[in-house]
């Protein structure tokens, strides 16, 4: 592992001004040493016999614990340059020793390791080239890529190195150039030999250039090229500039590759001593933070004391706060799992009662036909009943649309407060006249929006159902107030504050405020509804009713519709005293548009229309039953299975004063995305636009198209129809 900590070893820290005048000092002397020396470099001096061996083995020993300090730093920076001096230094020792042992006349005449009289100079030339070339390694190397491993295997290969150079320079002795010959009695160096040591004389100078051009001189950088201008010295005078052995060049030669190695060891092992001390630094701090920390421990202990005392209480009142928590968890947890519960069923549901809502066009329609061209008597009235029966199965239909909220809507923006008599109206006609219906809304109720329709229909509903729930009759409330930012959204009615709770809006996960909202509750002073019970009453087709008097859809319906309106449906009761049921809509920021003029039903013979309508569907028997009704009021149509057929027949240049198209069709092209290519090429053309899902009716509506409903009737298509026609003329003519 990399320490953090790397600044505090000399082959990392920069060096100092003062570091580097001693070593200039030190090079300055070293260099006045060898200029004094030049002259004498040939003097022949006494034949010591000690020399050798005592210089070699100090040389030896130094390298060797350099070699040690140096991997042991590579192991804690793990700069690969380290591995290669560590390497050189671990060459070099190794070289230095097998020179010893081939020395003639050391241990054997001819030495121990002698293949020749070449083997010892081939010897001194390997271990001189070596530590340069890795000096060089190493200031290449130096800024590269950190690793700590590799350093068995590094010194495995310097010892194999070494193995082979002493192989060639002994037994492969008299395969290499003759370096030194003894002519007449004295010793006499050839080409090849001043070539060598000129080569290995410029690579010392390559490898102190190479020290120098660093971006940063570290201590040990400095060092180093202090030792390799006193190994330039070494191989000066005791390999170029002296004659022969043990003259004064060879003496003081030397001595500079002594020097050479002890430099950079010195350093080390000051380096080493400066760690220790502060490693004892380091110790003694640590012993005061830990008096420190022992007092601070004591005077802890003295207040854990103090805390003990009033832990018992905090600990209850804790317990308390946690067994809340744990409870409106555990009711969030079973409101989200009744509400996805819900969402399964409407979904099952919505798919059944769409397919419900083509068959009941096709009944519809054939049977108002039936009912309009039969004549009074017993047939005609089979075909009524016909047709109230399945507009009785629409309205079912509808319900369960509006609990899946697949149901089509026209969500317009609705001010309560101006539509509190029109409603309270309709309210008591779906009550006895035991019961009392009292509307509350405040002036400055706020601007919802919904499906109109929707709305009254949830409403009589829940008046419904507060109906059977007074069978001795009764006061029903209708009230509404103001959410702001959700702060009452969840707060029950004063009416039922007391009793149990199911539904209403869930806070966010991300904690994101509510918003604003719209309470519209519905209150009765009836029996009340019981908890086990209470959890169901959201589901379809549950009821509590005997058998024959209810389908279980109304609060569904309520459900559905305020859930797809973006908000939440609520419900409170307490037996005995009487059930809330809440309607919580989010506010509409936008202003309140003007309301529409109301339409005036086509439902009499005396409205007619005529023309060519272009419709688009693609069930076979819907598309009889629509043209079936759309001859009853007085349109011929022509009918298409799919979109591009429609735009093939538009594009062709046949003329139609309506297309009626359904949205949803398998493959290609939708309703809707026809009604978009339509009104873009022909823009005069009315277009109308049936379906039974939400999603697609919305967005339809919101690209300004007129949607109608399935199942319709007659009426109800002319009604939309003849809307559809004015919308096109109205907007041809702001066109033009």
């Amino acid at each position: 592992m990399v320490v953090q900590d790397r600044g505090i070893f000399l082959s990392i820290l920069p060096a100092t001004p003062g570091e580097r005048r001693l070593a200039l000092t030190v090079l300055a002397i070293s260099l006045g040493v060898f200029v004094l020396c030049l002259p004498f470099a040939k003097l022949m001096l006494f034949h010591i016999d000690a020399f050798i061996p005592a210089y070699e083995s100090a040389v030896t020993i130094n390298d060797l614990i350099t070699t040690v300090l140096l991997f042991g730093q590579f192991t804690i920076l793990g700069q690969r340059g380290l591995k290669f001096l560590a390497c050189g230094y671990l060459f070099t020792s190794l070289m230095a020793f097998a020179h010893m042992l081939s020395f003639p006349g050391l241990l054997t005449p001819t030495g121990f390791l002698s293949g020749g009289s070449q083997t010892t100079v081939w010897l001194y030339m390997f271990w001189h080239a070596g530590f340069p070339l890795m000096v060089l390694a190493y200031a290449v190397k130096g800024d590269g890529e950190t690793t700590t491993t590799g350093v068995p295997q590094a010194v495995g290969a310097v010892f194999a190195t070494v193995a082979a150079v002493v192989l060639l320079t002994t037994f492969g002795h008299d395969r290499l150039p003759v370096l030194l010959q003894v002519i007449d009695g004295a010793p006499k160096y050839t080409m090849a030999y001043r070539v060598i040591v000129g080569a290995i004389f410029g690579l010392s100078l390559v490898a102190l250039l190479a020290l120098w051009r660093q971006k940063t001189h570290s201590v040990l950088n400095v060092w180093l090229m202090v030792t390799m201008c006193v190994w330039a010295f070494d191989i000066s005078l005791s390999a170029m500039l002296n004659e022969r052995r043990f003259d004064l060049g060879f003496y003081v030669g030397r001595i500079y590759g002594l020097m050479a190695a002890s430099f950079v060891l010195m350093v080390l092992l000051l380096e080493t001593r400066a760690l220790f001390s502060r490693l004892a630094g380091s110790l003694e701090r640590r012993a005061e933070e830990l008096g420190l920390a022992n007092t601070a421990l004591h005077a802890s202990e003295d207040r854990l004391k103090q805390l003990n005392e009033t832990l018992e209480q905090r600990v209850a009142e804790r317990s308390r706060q946690l067994e809340a928590e744990i409870a409106e968890r555990n009711r969030i947890h079973e409101s989200m799992r009744e509400t996805q519960k819900l969402e399964a069923i409407g979904q099952m549901a919505g798919g059944i009662a769409h397919d419900f809502n083509n068959l009941l066009t096709v009944v519809m329609g054939n049977a108002g036909f039936l009912e309009d061209r039969l004549a009074p008597g017993p047939e005609r009235q089979a075909a009524g009943t016909i047709v109230r029966a399945a507009e009785r199965g629409a309205r079912l239909v509808r319900q369960i649309l509006a609990f899946s909220r697949r149901q089509a809507v026209k969500p317009e923006r609705i001010a309560l407060t101006e539509r509190a008599t029109e409603l309270v109206d309709l309210l008591r006609r779906s009550t006895r006249g035991d019961i009392r219906i009292v509307a509350d809304f405040p002036e400055d109720l706020w601007v919802f929006e919904c499906d109109a329709a929707e709305l009254e229909l949830a409403l009589m509903n829940l008046c419904v159902n507060a109906r059977d729930a007074m069978p001795n009759g009764g006061l029903v409330r209708v009230h509404a107030c103001n959410c702001p930012n959700g702060v009452t959204a969840n707060g029950m009615a004063p009416d039922a504050a007391a009793g149990h709770r199911v539904g209403g809006l869930t806070p966010p996960a991300d904690g994101t405020p509510l918003g604003d909202h719209v309470r519209i509750s519905v209150t009765d002073t009836g029996t009340g509804i019981p908890p086990e019970v209470l959890a169901k009453v959201f589901e379809p087709f549950f009821t509590t009713k005997e058998v024959g008097k209810g389908t279980g859809l109304g609060l569904s319906q309520v459900y559905g519709f305020a859930q797809q309106a973006g908000g939440a449906a609520e419900i409170a009761s307490h037996v005995g005293t009487g059930t809330t049921v809440s309607i919580i809509l989010p506010r509409s920021m936008a202003a309140l548009e003007a309301e529409p003029a109301e339409r005036k039903p086509a439902n009499d013979a005396a409205t007619q229309g005529s023309g060519t309508v272009l419709l688009v569907e693609d069930d076979e028997d819907v598309a009889v039953a629509a043209i079936t009704i759309l001859g009853m009021i007085g349109y011929q149509a022509k009918h298409v299975p799919n979109a591009g057929t429609a735009l093939a027949l538009l594009l062709g240049g046949e003329r139609f004063d309506l297309m009626l198209s359904d949205i949803v069709m398998p493959g290609g092209m939708s309703g809707f995305e026809l009604a978009q290519k339509v009104r873009q090429h022909f823009p005069w053309l009315p277009i109308l636009l049936s379906t039974g899902y939400a999603k697609p009716a919305v967005e339809a509506h919101q690209a300004g198209f007129e949607i109608i409903a399935k199942p319709y009737n007659a009426a109800s298509l002319l009604d939309a129809i003849l809307q559809a026609r004015r919308n096109a003329a109205q907007s041809e003519a702001e066109t033009a």
